[in-house]
């Protein structure tokens, strides 16, 4: 049976936190110290990203909100499991979670790149495309105007 810590207990504890410097004094939270993990880090761009709440990024990957917070705020260790369910909340791949800022934008940017690539690639086979069809299409008719103009100067011969 779990029996609840006696109130000094607590007070020992966080005390004791706080002098290993593990804790900031003035307020209940873990000081910048205590290691985070990189997916909590990663976790905050992404809300940070998409102006979300960790209760609504919690809501969507159907987790408790405080599971979250461990998370994010004191770098707690995951199982795959919760990571993969907060990675396809936020539609991003699971291997996201594990970069920091500077990579997830270094990968990003060559993303958009790719795709920036396949438009000029597309826009160019389009123009080409559309220029060899106008200029059938022109040659059909420069030939129709030509044997028009063959018939009525044959026409205008016999009168």
């Amino acid at each position: 049976m779990n029996q609840p810590v006696p109130r000094e207990g607590v007070q020992v504890y966080r005390n004791l936190l706080i002098s290993l410097r593990l804790l900031n004094a003035d307020r209940m939270r873990y000081s910048d110290k205590v290691p985070r993990s990189r997916w909590g880090d990663a976790i905050a761009f992404f809300l940070t990203e998409r102006g979300w709440t960790q209760r609504q990024l919690a809501e969507k990957a159907s987790l408790r909100p405080n599971t979250l917070t461990n998370l994010v705020k004191h770098g707690r260790d995951s199982d795959t499991a919760t990571l993969s369910r907060i990675a396809a909340a936020l539609q991003v791949d699971l291997s996201e979670l594990f970069m920091t800022r500077e990579q997830i934008e270094v990968l990003r940017a060559y993303k958009e790149n790719r795709v920036e690539r396949l438009k000029e690639a597309v826009m160019k086979e389009l123009s080409e495309t559309v220029g060899v069809l106008v200029r059938q299409e022109l040659d059909k008719r420069s030939k129709a105007d030509n044997a028009a103009a063959g018939r009525k100067r044959a026409a205008s011969a016999k009168r």
